[in-house]
């Protein structure tokens, strides 16, 4: 089924692909003059970019060299984000500042993409290779993105790249566990019409030894096979200097076999995720307004099977969101930005009665004043879902740059989490009379820079707070055989982040460092009886000590680094989960021409015995090697501004 699916979707983007480069040949024997119009631009990057908060933006630079292939792989090795990983190619979710897996919003080009019935993502399933620019929101952001953004919101964007002609690159790698990728980006245009289409395909054994105890003799992990493949496609249009439409469609299908547990002595289990997310954004820049339309239809369907227990569970769900945003300079120091959306899903599957739907439209208002030293934000969003009101949520930013090198952040921001459809509606089980889960935050910090031609030097420092009523949890009541979510827990999170980026250039050579620390304490303040949960106790699969740092090294077509994360101990669901440490390592060589490079990768280099997930044993030292080639054959667009 994948292979014809590949085939059919391989065949739509060869043919998109030379249509555009047609187009782009024809139109582009002649260089191109744009005169733009005087104009007072208001950048709308007030929601992508709040006040007092602390983002992490992982640049193209980063994605280019990086050995990560997947998003959870980025954030493990890259940030403060404790990714539970069930193993190579297997679900991994995230815990930021504490929280569960469905307090961080995942958002593409502005709209969320977490799943309405489970309100989470899985991060494995999202390819690096289809975004150009990715970042990190920590902290309660749900005034912005809305439900579920209250560790964090992890944001994905592509940018559109008006050329005459085209550019290609092709990836192709092998690695352990007989794992083999390739990749492909084309990217054409005339000036004024240009197209984009990326391909992935992947597949893996994920065949690898491991111990189960120190006493007993290596095994090979068994049905851990995955295959994947990835289409995304897109069509920017310049109608004229100041208005632009975009389209854009992500198509991915994977097949995952489900690997036993160390308790287990084989399994059969399979799922296979079929993936669609089409977009349209237009959008309109005046002399200081800008205004911008986003529709979007999200599909995806799941479906599991397990033969040794006779189990079929296949679901599905549908999203429809519409969005209209207007930025305004109200003045040289006030900017506005005010969006209104609505979202309408649908989910069906075996375990629900019927099919479940939720309607919810929101309003979202951000208020910024910037004056000398001083940027203050102010955001709120109003919102409601099947015609009950979401508690009105607030957040408040502030920015002082003490010194020019000083600059000193303050936030407070008010967060929800809506309950997902199947703790609404699953049979048995599901509770239509749950609350949403809700509560304030406080963060406070500062950033320090240096700079100079030869060196620069930052140092972020971040302390904060949360309190989450109204946690939802599965758990049983009193003569109940079954779980059931319930509205029982109270969470206290809190803790320090701490960053340090440098960079030194020197006699040709370009040296980077970054590192970071993290401390999270994330506790129960109210006892739960089954599962059972002492009062002050941490929360699952949240590490109080998370620690990781890169040394990178770029010297002529010469770039090596080597990375190491380490990880304290968690409490798992029925055991402790030993703390780890992993080193890897990458060398890149790229010719002077730069029209390709080869590449050698080691993860886990020390072979390091460990767990994220109790009873699911990890690989040990493994590698992946590829080679890179790129193609240009564009003509320069030259833009004049009177």
């Amino acid at each position: 089924m994948i292979i014809r699916w590949c085939s059919a979707w391989v065949r739509v983007a060869l043919a998109c692909g030379l249509c555009g480069f047609q187009s782009g040949f024809l139109l582009g024997q002649a260089d191109t003059l744009l005169i733009f119009p005087r104009a007072e631009i208001s950048a709308a990057r007030l929601r992508l970019e709040p006040s007092g908060a602390h983002i992490v933006r992982l640049d193209s630079a980063l994605l280019a060299s990086t050995s990560a292939r997947h998003a959870a792989d980025l954030l493990a090795v890259h940030t403060g984000a404790y990714i539970k990983s069930y193993g190579l190619g297997s679900l991994a979710t995230t815990s930021v500042r504490g929280g569960s897996a469905a307090h961080t919003s995942v958002v593409w080009n502005g709209l969320p993409l977490h799943s309405p019935m489970l309100g989470q993502l899985d991060f494995s399933l999202l390819p690096l290779f289809l975004a150009d620019e990715v970042a990190l929101q920590y902290g309660g952001r749900s005034a912005a993105w809305g439900s579920g953004a209250v560790g964090g919101a992890f944001l994905l964007d592509n940018r559109p790249h008006y050329l005459r002609g085209i550019t290609a690159r092709v990836e192709a790698g092998l690695g352990s566990f007989d794992r083999r990728y390739w990749s492909a980006a084309v990217r054409y245009g005339n000036g004024e019409l240009v197209g984009a289409t990326r391909l992935l395909v992947e597949q893996a054994q994920n065949d690898f030894p491991f111990r189960p105890l120190p006493n007993l003799p290596k095994q090979v992990r068994q049905n851990a096979a995955l295959r994947q493949i990835g289409l995304l496609q897109e069509v920017y249009w310049k109608i004229h200097p100041a208005q632009e439409l975009s389209v854009r469609l992500w198509r991915q299908a994977v097949f995952r076999e489900i690997p036993p547990t160390l308790l287990q002595a084989r399994s059969e289990a399979t799922q296979a995720d079929t993936i669609t997310r089409v977009m349209a954004h237009w959008k309109l820049t005046g002399r200081k307004t800008v205004w911008q339309v986003r529709a979007a239809y999200f599909a995806e369907q799941l479906y599991y099977r397990d033969p040794l227990i006779l189990l079929e569970s296949p679901s599905r769900f549908r999203v429809a969101i519409i969005e209209a945003e207007v930025a305004r300079a109200l003045s040289r120091d006030l900017r506005l930005q005010t969006i209104f959306t609505h979202n309408r899903a649908t989910s069906l599957a075996k375990a629900y009665a019927t099919e479940a739907c939720q309607d919810r439209s929101a309003a979202y208002t951000a208020l910024r004043w910037t004056h000398s030293r001083w940027q203050a934000q102010a955001d709120t969003r109003l919102e409601l879902a099947d015609s009950r009101w979401t508690p009105p949520t607030l957040a408040l930013g502030l920015e002082y740059n003490a010194l020019p090198s000083l600059q000193l952040r303050a936030a407070a921001m008010r967060s929800y989490r809506l309950p997902t459809l199947n703790d609404l509606y699953w049979q048995p089980g599901g509770n239509p009379d749950l609350h949403p889960e809700s509560g304030w935050s406080t963060e406070g910090g500062l950033v320090w820079r240096i700079r100079s031609e030869q060196a620069s030097l930052q140092w972020i420092s971040m302390a904060y707070t949360r309190r989450i009523r109204n946690w939802i949890m599965w758990a049983r009541k009193d003569g109940q055989f079954f779980f059931s979510p319930q509205n029982i827990a109270e969470v206290w999170s809190r803790g320090l982040e701490l960053r340090l980026d440098a960079a030194l250039r020197y006699a040709r050579s370009e040296w980077c460092l970054s590192a970071g620390f993290d401390y999270t304490r994330s506790t129960n303040e109210r006892a739960v009886a089954s599962p059972r949960i002492e009062t002050g106790s941490q929360l699952f699969y949240v590490p109080r000590y998370k620690g990781f740092w890169r040394l990178s090294l770029q010297r002529s077509s010469l770039a090596m680094s080597i990375h190491q994360q380490l990880v304290g101990a968690v409490v798992g669901l029925n055991e402790p989960v030993a703390a780890f440490a992993l080193v890897g390592a990458r060398a890149q060589w790229a010719p002077a021409s730069k029209h390709g490079a080869i590449f050698l990768q080691l993860e886990n280099a020390l072979n390091a015995s460990y767990q994220i997930i109790e009873r699911q044993p990890m690989p040990g030292r493994h590698f992946l090697a590829g080679i890179r080639l790129e193609l240009r054959h564009t003509k320069p667009i030259e833009i004049a501004l009177p």
